[in-house]
């Protein structure tokens, strides 16, 4: 939730925690942004997904202070959020300051009070609006530099550092995901911050978003080039579009209401395709099309995970262009502006497959491309959408990363 600031987010979060607050900090956190590879709006359908944390990142450096108080600040927009731990009151609708407040808060739901005020900085490269979860990389890095800080009751870093640590990282994921649902009020699935938190450096991500069974896929050695492609065009999730196309497929599930269990398993994830052609002229014309691009997709993650697995990576790479095709026609979440990134791309050295980013709507395309072509492609890629368009586009060559972590700096030790 915030824009890019040429620099390395660390350098310009230390230099900004010396500047506001004086001292040195005693912790650093960071945690990645994200692509979805395949799996677009199946999450919070309670279906599967595939995607990849990659190396752009939000930096939280902070410490400890006596009193109820926390003080955070942006070194994008250098100002000050002061608020009670007592009393967590949220702010502006996407304002940055309503994300730290909400982790603040879904902490404490989960765990009790955090157990002191504290004072930090943050820091980010991921950019705002553009489908890459800067949202999901500022609540991982907050919450994680919170627990190492040791002030969220019961918990500890180390927890999450041991080889049984998954079982808390996917605890962590659902608290911040009650966050962004709950407070900050954006109606999300849980992927975005599974992928911040569980990052694994060559590997993909499966996700089972209703049994939150996992796995981490190889995408090679060497893998393709994850490039992120950002048409310069923004949105806002909680302006009113993922909230309603979430409405257009909770109306599916409430005609099929007869043949669901109730309870929270009641997801369109639940049906089948040919369920839903069985009645298909009976559903309203929105919503079918809408669970069909959801239960297609679905299917495309399944055979996805298992080219992974092969190592076929161009044929997972043609599942990726499928399913932009779907989200263009059936869930209707694409835009000019993305359509003619990916045209583009198609005809660029060493294309395997691409689709839209994230929500959709404008924002961001994710390519898998052949590494050895990534310069050519990068280049084919820019010099094409700006003849199209005017506009010239931001492009961002990735690989898949590590996860969030924190750890205690030196001079606290």
């Amino acid at each position: 939730m915030m824009p890019e600031t040429p620099g390395d987010p660390l350098q310009l979060a230390a230099a900004a925690f010396t500047a506001r607050f004086g001292g040195e900090p005693a912790v650093m956190a960071s945690a990645p942004g994200r692509v979805e590879l395949l799996g677009n709006h199946t999450d919070y359908n309670g279906g599967l997904v595939i995607a990849a944390a990659i190396d752009r990142r939000t930096v939280f450096l902070g410490r400890p202070i006596s009193g109820r108080q926390a003080r955070v600040a942006s070194v994008h927009f250098d100002d000050l959020d002061t608020f009670s731990l007592d009393a967590i009151e949220p702010t502006d609708p996407g304002a940055w300051t309503r994300y730290v407040r909400g982790v603040c808060w879904a902490l404490s739901e989960w765990s009790g009070s955090l157990s002191s005020g504290f004072e930090a900085v943050l820091a980010g490269n991921v950019p705002l609006g553009a489908g890459l979860s800067s949202s999901a990389s500022l609540q991982a890095a907050c919450a994680t530099f919170l627990i190492e800080l040791g002030i969220v009751p019961g918990r500890s870093t180390s927890e999450l550092k041991a080889a049984s640590g998954d079982a808390l990282r996917m605890e962590v994921a659902q608290v911040l995901r009650r966050s962004e649902n709950e407070f900050v009020g954006v109606g999300s699935g849980l992927l975005d911050q599974f992928s911040s938190l569980f990052g694994r450096e060559g590997c993909a991500l499966f996700l089972d978003c209703r049994t939150h069974d996992f796995d981490r896929l190889p995408l090679g050695r060497p893998g393709p080039s994850i490039i992120v492609c950002d048409t310069r065009s923004s949105r806002r999730l909680a302006d009113g579009m993922y909230n309603q196309r979430r409405a257009e497929c909770d109306r599916v599930v409430a005609a099929f209401s007869d043949e669901l269990a109730s309870g929270d398993d009641r997801l369109l994830s639940r049906l089948s395709l040919a369920q839903v052609e069985a009645r298909w002229h009976e559903l309203d014309p929105i919503g079918r099309n809408r669970a069909r691009h959801v239960l297609t997709e679905n299917e495309r993650v399944r055979i996805g995970a298992q080219f992974l697995k092969s190592g076929d990576v161009a044929a997972f790479g043609a599942l990726m262009s499928a399913s932009h095709a779907s989200s263009r026609d059936d869930f209707e979440n694409s835009s000019e502006a993305l359509d003619i990134m990916i045209e583009i791309a198609r005809r660029a050295p060493g294309f395997l497959g691409g689709k839209l980013s994230g929500a959709g709507w404008a924002g961001c395309t994710v390519n898998l491309v052949q590494a050895e072509s990534a310069g050519e492609f990068s280049q084919a890629v820019s010099q094409g959408f700006l003849e199209r368009t005017g506009v010239h586009p931001q492009i961002y060559i990735c690989r898949a990363t590590e996860g969030a972590f924190a750890e205690r700096l030196a001079a606290t030790r």
